[in-house]
């Protein structure tokens, strides 16, 4: 493996050639969120969670999201892998409920017919596995699947090392936290051929009669040493 830097973020902002909003419209980016970049980290203080719509689902789920302007090719013959390492200060109002806040390391295929999205989603005590299909038009089976793997032993608090590995040739999809499996699925059809890999906040409460995932709550994490190899 030889892992390459995507973002030294030496700071003192965010890269603007290197990160941009994801765009649903407009912008998911909330207005009073706070962000330092410094020393190889960056950090987003939310004091509280505004971006909410209670009548579509999409865009009550993203708070606040951030893609790399690259889009990785992922060799058709051998994994790819990307890693981040999350540390979360706080998030949905401590609840310990990652539908209402969750620090994500992304991997998405925007741009591509698969509509695919592999994350990481940490909470102050917990690490989840995502695999999503975006409800994008045209798509025929949208879902979201969260995995938690209760036996992982989780640090209460510094940094966890996150991994996703991509292996087209084996239809192979591997989530890890510190050196442990979270989950993974085989057998996968139709995998992407590209992803652009990103990080910040959703949620992921189901929405109905008027209720949104906005109910008061905030979140602040970290993220450092975005790091890829799509090598093989």
């Amino acid at each position: 493996m030889t892992f390459l830097t995507y973002d030294e973020l030496a700071g003192p902002a965010l890269d603007p050639a290197l990160w941009e909003p994801l765009s649903m419209g407009v912008p998911r980016l909330e207005e009073g969120a706070i962000t330092t970049v410094s020393d190889g980290v960056v950090t987003v203080d939310v004091p509280e969670f505004t971006n909410a719509d209670p009548a579509n689902q999409s865009l009550d789920n993203t708070k606040h999201v951030l893609l790399s302007t690259r889009r990785f090719d992922l060799p058709a013959d051998g994994p790819a892998r990307f890693r981040t390492e999350i540390a979360v200060d706080h998030i949905g109002g401590d609840s310990g409920d990652y539908r209402l806040g969750a620090a994500a390391f992304i991997l998405v295929d925007t741009d591509g017919a698969t509509a695919m999205v592999f994350d990481v989603l940490a909470t102050a005590d917990r690490v989840y596995a995502e695999h999503e299909v975006l409800p994008f038009p045209g798509v025929p089976h949208p879902f979201t699947r969260i995995v938690d793997n209760p036996i992982h032993p989780v640090a209460a608090t510094g940094f966890r090392l996150c991994e996703v590995r991509i292996d087209r040739s084996s239809g192979r999809a591997t989530w890890t936290v510190d050196g442990f499996t979270v989950l993974d699925l085989t057998g996968l059809a139709e995998l992407p051929e590209s992803v652009h890999i990103g990080f910040g906040y959703v949620t992921l409460l189901p929405i109905g009669e008027g209720r949104s995932s906005a109910q008061g709550q905030g979140a602040r994490a970290s993220w450092r040493n975005f790091r890829y190899d799509v090598s093989n």
